[in-house]
């Protein structure tokens, strides 16, 4: 994840992949993986100072506590290589020069972070930062001062490279750690602070004050810029304000050859430090500028620490190709030297903090930006400014993490219903909460202002859904209802059914809506749906029941008449069938009358031909015939 491709400044390449041996160099049996990436570029032609992309996206990778070693100097002092004996490895790091050019420019970082372990158990990474020489032939005072401040300030361990002992020299060379309170501001007091240049003006921010120096403005090897009386504006207060937010301070003394003695007592390089930093007795301007360097130093740096390294060679030609020595080719005492060294250093080496915040490679990442801003408007780098910024925006960033993350959280499948979508809602701002937790950094007032906001936004994205899922919800409720009632209302019309058959199609239509609807907001509506049922069934079935009732009236009295017609019209044909009986009677009565009549005529007439035939009898003889 951490590789990439060989980064060029202008001036030079600093690549791993491309540079060759050379006859008597040994190639690395473990090239660390990584190269050197750029940090901090400065363009002599405009005076600005610049962050390098590649090197600013490692730091972004970065999620977890990050710890930095920068280690600055004197051009040409083997800064390079004690970087590279952490990476532990030679010449394949970062670029050792062998000539009197310096090889390093601005901030270089390496691209691929140690990974390191708490004592907590708990992971850190290492990052490693090469610094340009304090005191390059090409460098102006405040280039210089700049560049120093920048590594001081993004620091967790800043180890200050030199050649021999703590002498006065040394000391002058290390004045430009007083300059680091006119350079930093720990907080904004009145108004803007400006960055002042050594004679008091105001710098430019465009790097014109270098462009009017003369080549007596450069600085020379060896005077470090302390020819000026430096006066704190705020004096050692301010100094040890700034000292809170200060790296730990480790001063390598390279080719030492001092006996670590004082009248006869063994010492430490730890106590050959606090010595050379005792105030010298005298007065004088001279002697109050070297006691306040010292003062400076102790205030400005109270977690500090001394080692001492002996020459690793003694034939010169060696010395200059010192990176390319197998531990065989160097002396003893010099390797258990570096052994111990990168121990110190590793053991040492501690996340960087900003007052009780734990830094992450974007959190520094965002410093640096600030404080190169800030250097190029011309202004001093303000701590709790860039803190501000930077906390600000991860605030931002951490905010728009967490409605992201509540997104993601908030089941979309949530039943609608009241109490399960407020449940799912106060679940997923937990999830909200703990990204933003995550990331949020600053003071509580700035972390509870955006939380305000993320929470507010969140809030309302949830109460669009919950009304957009609820009066879906409603709206379903409200069809499925309408489609009972119509079937209810058509039963209890339509059909011959008891009341009690309504009230049961009733509850087993309810029953089913309850089955596919969820939510509490439906019983209210239920309930009212019921009571507004059984009042209009009720209504239908005593409609049903009326306009049967009629029916049935109507049928009976159409019936009624019908059967009175029926009467009238049986009374009518009783009462012509009579008067046809009448007469048949009259007629029969009569008939018989006639028969009778004729039965007593016919005996009459039979009376009489049988008189006649007695007659005739008689008379025939009598006649004869």
């Amino acid at each position: 994840m951490f590789q990439g491709m060989a980064v060029t400044d202008g001036s030079r390449e600093k690549s791993t992949s491309t540079q060759k041996p050379s006859a008597s160099q040994k190639p690395s049996p473990n090239p660390p993986e990584g190269k050197p990436v750029q940090l901090v570029h400065h363009d002599p032609s405009s005076g600005q100072f610049s962050l390098g992309e590649e090197a600013i996206a490692v730091l972004k990778r970065i999620k977890a506590p990050i710890a930095v070693v920068s280690v600055c100097g004197r051009a040409r002092t083997g800064k390079s290589y004690i970087l590279n004996q952490l990476l532990g490895t030679n010449g394949a790091g970062f670029e050792v020069a062998s000539s009197y050019r310096p090889c390093t420019k601005g901030l270089w970082l390496w691209s691929q972070p140690i990974r390191r372990t708490a004592l907590d158990g708990s992971y850190y990474y290492l990052v490693l930062v090469d610094t340009e020489g304090i005191d390059a032939y090409d460098q102006t005072t405040q280039d210089g001062v700049s560049l120093f401040s920048l590594a001081v300030l993004l620091s967790s361990l800043f180890v200050y490279n030199q050649m021999g002992g703590i002498d006065e020299a040394a000391l002058d060379r290390l004045a430009l750690v007083t300059e680091l309170t006119r350079r930093i501001r720990v907080r904004t007091t009145g108004g803007a602070a400006v960055m002042a240049n050594g004679d008091g003006t105001p710098a430019a921010a465009n790097g014109s004050k270098k462009k009017q120096e003369s080549d007596g403005g450069k600085k020379k090897e060896g005077d470090g810029g302390s020819k000026k009386k430096i006066e704190p504006d705020g004096g050692l207060e301010d100094i040890s304000a700034l000292s809170e937010f200060t790296p730990s301070f480790m001063w390598l003394l390279r080719d030492f050859y001092y006996d670590l003695e004082d009248k006869g007592v063994k010492q430490s390089a730890r106590d050959y430090l606090e010595t050379a930093l005792m105030p010298t007795p005298g007065k004088g301007q001279a002697v109050e500028l070297k006691n306040m360097i010292r003062e400076s130093i102790k205030a400005l740096f109270p977690d500090r620490d001394c080692v001492t390294l002996v020459r690793p060679v003694t034939d010169e030609e060696a010395l200059r190709n010192l990176a390319t020595l197998s531990p065989e080719q160097l002396r003893p005492e010099f390797v258990q030297g570096v052994e111990r060294l990168t121990a110190t250093l590793n053991a040492r080496a501690q996340p960087k903090r900003l007052g009780t915040q734990m830094l992450t490679g974007p959190l520094l990442a965002g410093l640096a930006a600030a404080y190169v801003k800030a250097i190029n408007q011309g202004a001093v780098p303000t701590i709790s400014t860039a803190w501000h910024s930077v906390a600000e925006s991860e605030c931002r960033a951490a905010c728009y993490a967490a409605e992201d993350a509540y997104r993601a959280a908030f089941n979309p499948n949530t039943p609608p219903d009241e109490q399960a979508l407020t449940d799912e809602h106060q679940r997923s701002l937990v999830a909200a909460f703990a990204a933003y937790k995550d990331r949020a950094v600053g003071d509580p007032g700035l972390q509870a202002r955006y939380q305000q906001r993320y929470v507010t936004a969140c809030n309302t994205a949830f109460e669009a859904l919950r009304e957009k899922r609820l009066a879906a919800a409603a709206e379903a409720l409200e069809r499925q209802l309408a489609d009972l009632a119509t079937r209810l209302h058509s039963d209890a019309r339509l059909q011959d059914g008891s009341f009690q058959q309504i009230a049961m199609a009733l509850e087993t239509g309810v029953n089913g809506v309850v089955g596919a609807t969820v939510g509490a907001a439906r019983w209210p509506r239920l309930l009212a749906f019921c009571h507004a049922q059984y009042a209009a069934l009720g209504n239908d079935m005593f409609d049903r029941m009326s306009t049967a009732a009629a029916f049935e009236a109507q049928r009976v009295h159409i019936e009624a008449q019908t059967q009175a017609a029926e009467i009238e019209r049986l009374r009518t044909e009783n009462d012509g069938l009579k008067a046809q009986l009448a007469a048949a009677n009259k007629r029969a009565e009569e008939a018989a009358a006639a028969r009778d009549e004729a039965i007593s005529s016919a005996r009459i007439a039979a009376r009489n031909r049988s008189s006649d035939v007695d007659y005739r009898v008689k008379s025939r003889g009598c006649f004869g015939f």
